[in-house]
């Protein structure tokens, strides 16, 4: 599915009009529309606010992840109850089973963390800023990457993300070294990028935009501060 189709369906899927997503990505409800319709593309920092707001990852809103589809067991022929006897005493100790197993489950629930203690306890800052940012091309399709995260932890991981309107978001996993995220990736599409890095901690994860505009060649490259 494209983009466009998974927009659609996603919104429908939770009972949203055009006019609530755009209030949850602050946008127009005429931007949505040509979205969905295929008119127009969202820039990088609107597909990470359209991923927020459906609770989806980008691989997945822009298609190239297929969700699970749950698979229907073949439909049993009911046997003759006379010749089948033995089926009951198997069902009686399957339920006895299962209602030891509940109640094990609600006996340790009382000392599991309930999810949302568990994501206030993160340790991923509220605010991240990130200096130091430089790009050159190493030829018409890598380009090569520095910049310097306000915090770096091994609990931490990093990914950086090329974005332009030529196709999908295109990520790639980075390794901080003595504090600084730095790296050489191949990139398609040859158009202007936006770039972004990602930095999570389990299913928390904070946007810091690079550069706008990125374009690059063999020994150079030209880019926007997104802050101008």
């Amino acid at each position: 599915m494209e983009l466009k189709d998974i927009l659609v369906q996603e919104r429908k899927k939770r009972g949203w009009s055009q006019e609530e997503l755009a209030a949850r990505v602050q946008v127009s409800r005429q931007a949505v529309s040509k979205w969905e319709t295929g008119d127009a593309l969202p820039d990088l920092p609107k597909l990470l606010a359209l991923a927020d707001a459906l609770r989806l990852s980008l691989d997945a809103l822009c298609g190239r992840e297929a969700p699970a589809e749950a698979v229907s067991p073949a439909p049993e022929t009911p046997a003759p109850a006379s010749k089948y006897r033995w089926v009951w005493p198997i069902l009686c100790g399957v339920l006895a089973v299962c209602l030891l197993v509940c109640g094990v489950w609600m006996w340790s629930r009382r000392n599991t963390v309930p999810a949302e203690a568990a994501q206030a306890a993160s340790t991923l800052p509220d605010t991240l800023t990130v200096s130091g940012v430089n790009f050159i091309g190493e030829d018409d399709d890598r380009v090569s990457f520095r910049c310097v995260p306000s915090v770096v932890s091994e609990e931490y991981t990093y990914q950086i993300t090329f974005a332009d309107f030529g196709g999908p978001p295109q990520t790639f996993d980075v390794s901080p070294s003595g504090g600084v995220c730095a790296g050489t990736v191949s990139v398609t599409g040859g158009g202007a990028f936006d770039v972004a890095l990602v930095i999570s901690s389990g299913a928390e994860s904070r946007t810091v935009m690079l550069a706008t505009g990125l374009g690059f060649h063999k020994g150079g490259a030209s880019w926007t501060p997104p802050d101008t």
